[in-house]
């Protein structure tokens, strides 16, 4: 009888904490979880507990993406080239350099600090990581995997801490923070490491007055690269203690962002400078302080790297340290790297605070769990069923004692002790908004001013928390839709979600056209006919969005100015605008159109006829025509491309995993993994979801055990 009572207590807290309710739904086991999986690979655990949660999720995590998971685990150890090589060549991008990914690991010490943080672990967090990793290792132990990938196991704990710290590592020195650029040139670039992370995201919240239900919404719409470190995985938690609806990266054990019956939010990449370079004064094996000289710290280690023949091979690598953080040597220099969260300030609750985000009852509880700064870096922007918005510019930004955001964006002194930041902003002291008048919140990875209007000021806030300057035009465009809308729907979110407009387009295209139709240049007099006859978008079905496209690469691009005016902090939402010089326009139109018609591509060429939505190869290729570009024409449908081996374009980044949510007495949602749930050219999800982003269109998340029943493809259950 006691039985029975527990069972229908769990049974009923999950019905006040998931993602629905339905009458009909029956009560979860007393121990243990069931996964439901539907037929486009998504699993819906539902369990007894948080623990039963971890260890489905962890067998989850293994069956879609076990490969990938294991390779990533095994270079947080620093060891990837000892299982994998000195170069792996399987992922679908680029070729990895395993062995300059074990020095990094190495020089950063993450395998130590993975210790040290799997001992901070609570006790109910080290509980649901065990969990979680236990059932990463029986799901391995269950099913085919490939020599490299068997010598990584057994898994650790600390092999998910370890993950956790690159990943943050890789946004904190490689994503569009302002001291980025600075910080990524102490190691190659992502094409070698998978580490340089190229990041980004639109991110919205509509209040009750800017929807036509009087509920609030939120757009969840990140950008990453498509594979490898940066790969999404949807699922759904129902548990007493943990239910949510969302994704989260391959390999963390816990949901980045999601929504659920109560709230939800997403995370941009933004502006904020955690990471700083200081330039070293050496002589030998010591370095200037102070105008004293210091020995560094140092250790000597072997990385071993696996040859062909499977025979091990040491390589040695010299550690260094200073006060700053660890040391590096690039181009004849000396420099001390030091970032917050994962060297300085660390952040080893950031897991459990993604957790209890997803848990508080209300926006205070919310906002009381991000102010415990265990998240180094991002934006947070939040909605919920109470009708309230909230952006806040989220992270760690040190306390530093002089300069602007452009003189920590380049290497400073480290010989001067009085440039060694000790401390961050609390987050109250953070650009934010909640809840204004204009009814919306945004941010697509621009400055923090314009969350919403009127534009925050920046001279209320240090100088060196972002720079002056007006926001990227994705994010022009991302403003220019949502004040296009009185209200929205959630058909008007899919819509605007899904915009190919070119801002870029109407900035510039009026006056190149005059230019080329007063130029007297045959090639750019057509390039001109087509070009005025094109929608300014990139739909897969546009002509002319391949020539404007092609144009702006050969003027450099939309970041290189030397063509395009305006681009101003003072004309935040119309610039930049116009050509800065007509002639130089011209010819590189006139150029383009000699070249393409040299390769025999004509002018008025379809869009999508080049531009592909592709994934696999061989008997597992899925390929259909793209839409969307990239920041450089100002599109808010943000998708890159890269020439594949037949000449077209790959979308290889842009919308990943994307959520638009409507709240109210009953949750509605439409979701996309747009490459698909898995990560195994084998399985079923692998590129299964490209067909619906040619489209623009995107599912009805099952939110309710009726709906998963009525989609359902396969069921396991697990007595842990």
């Amino acid at each position: 009888m006691r039985k029975i009572i527990i069972v229908a207590w769990l049974a009923a807290g999950m019905l006040v904490q998931g993602c629905g309710s339905d009458a009909g739904t029956p009560p979860p086991v007393a121990r243990g979880s069931e996964v439901l999986w539907d037929h486009d690979g998504v699993p819906h655990i539902y369990a007894a507990g948080a623990d039963s949660v971890g260890y489905a999720f962890g067998r989850a995590q293994m069956q879609m993406h076990a490969e990938l998971l294991i390779r990533m685990y095994a270079q947080a150890r620093g060891r990837g080239a000892e299982y994998y090589g000195e170069e792996f060549k399987g992922g679908e991008l680029f070729p990895v350099d395993m062995l300059e990914v074990d020095r990094l690991v190495r020089t950063m010490a993450f395998p130590r600090l993975a210790q040290e943080w799997t001992a901070a672990q609570s006790p109910r967090m080290r509980a649901y990581l065990d969990a979680f990793v236990a059932g990463l290792n029986e799901q391995a132990a269950a099913q085919d995997l490939s020599p490299e990938a068997r010598s990584v196991l057994p898994l650790r704990v600390e092999d998910v801490m370890g993950h956790t710290l690159r990943t943050f590592f890789a946004y904190l020195t490689g994503g569009t923070a302002t001291g980025a650029a600075n910080c990524s040139m102490i190691y190659p670039s992502d094409e070698m490491t998978g580490l340089n992370l190229i990041g980004g995201s639109n991110g919205w919240a509509l209040g009750p007055s800017k929807t036509a239900n009087g509920k609030a919404m939120l757009l969840a719409n990140p950008h990453l690269l498509w594979g490898g470190n940066h790969t999404w995985f949807e699922a759904q938690f129902s548990s007493p203690q943990y239910a949510i609806y969302g994704a989260t990266l391959v390999g963390l054990p816990v949901i980045r962002i999601g929504f659920n019956d109560r709230h939800g939010w997403v995370h941009t990449v933004n502006t904020q400078d955690g990471c700083d370079l200081y330039e070293l004064k050496r002589d030998g094996e010591r370095y200037q302080l102070d105008g004293q000289w210091t020995a560094f710290e140092q250790s000597d280690e072997s990385v071993l790297v696996k040859l062909p023949g499977g025979a091990l091979e040491p390589r040695p690598l010299k550690l260094r340290r200073s006060v700053h953080g660890a040391v590096f040597e690039k181009n004849g220099k000396t420099y001390a790297l030091r970032v917050v969260g994962v060297d300085q300030l660390q952040t080893p609750g950031v897991l459990e605070q993604w957790w209890d985000m997803a848990q508080a009852a209300d926006f205070g509880a919310f906002q009381r769990v991000v102010q415990r700064q265990q998240n180094p870096f991002h934006n947070i922007i939040y909605a919920d069923a109470g009708g309230n918005i909230w952006s806040v510019f989220g992270g760690m930004t040190p306390v530093r004692p002089l300069g602007d955001a452009a003189f920590w964006a380049e290497p400073v002194d480290g010989s001067n002790s009085g440039l060694i930041w000790r401390r961050a902003h609390a987050i109250s002291e953070m650009p934010q908004v909640s809840n204004p008048a204009s009814g919306w919140v945004q941010n697509s990875n621009s400055v923090p001013w314009f969350m919403s209007k009127p534009a925050l000021d920046p001279a209320a806030y240090p100088s060196y928390v972002s720079p002056r300057v007006a926001p990227l035009m994705r994010e022009q465009r991302g403003i220019e839709l949502i004040e296009q809308t009185a209200r929205f729907t959630l058909d008007d979110l899919v819509a605007a979600k899904h915009d190919t407009r070119a801002l870029l387009a109407d900035r510039v295209l009026p006056d190149l056209l005059a230019a080329a139709g007063a130029s007297g240049n045959a090639e750019a007099v057509r390039a001109g006919r087509v070009l005025e006859q094109w929608d300014r978008r990139t739909e897969s079905a546009s002509r002319g969005a391949l020539l404007f496209r092609n144009w702006v690469s050969a003027m450099g691009g939309s970041h290189a100015l030397p063509y395009v005016s305006g681009g101003n902090y003072a004309e935040p939402y119309t610039s930049p605008r116009g050509l800065l010089d007509p002639v130089a326009a011209v010819t590189a139109l006139a150029g383009l159109v000699t070249e393409l018609d040299r390769i025999g591509v004509p002018l008025d060429t379809a869009y999508g006829d080049v531009y592909r939505f592709r994934r696999g190869s061989g008997a597992t290729r899925v390929d259909f025509p793209a839409n969307g570009s990239g920041d450089e024409l100002g599109g808010f449908r943000s998708i890159d491309y890269l020439a594949d081996k037949d000449g077209a374009q790959k979308a290889i980044f842009g919308d990943t995993f994307v959520a638009l949510v409507e709240f109210g007495p009953t949750v509605r949602a439409k979701v996309i993994n747009t490459y698909g749930n898995s990560s195994d050219p084998a399985n079923a999800a692998f590129g299964s979801q490209l067909e619906l982003a040619s489209r623009k269109a995107m599912r009805d998340a099952l939110l309710v055990r009726s709906a998963v029943e009525g989609a359902l493809k396969r069921r396991e259950v697990f007595e842990k």
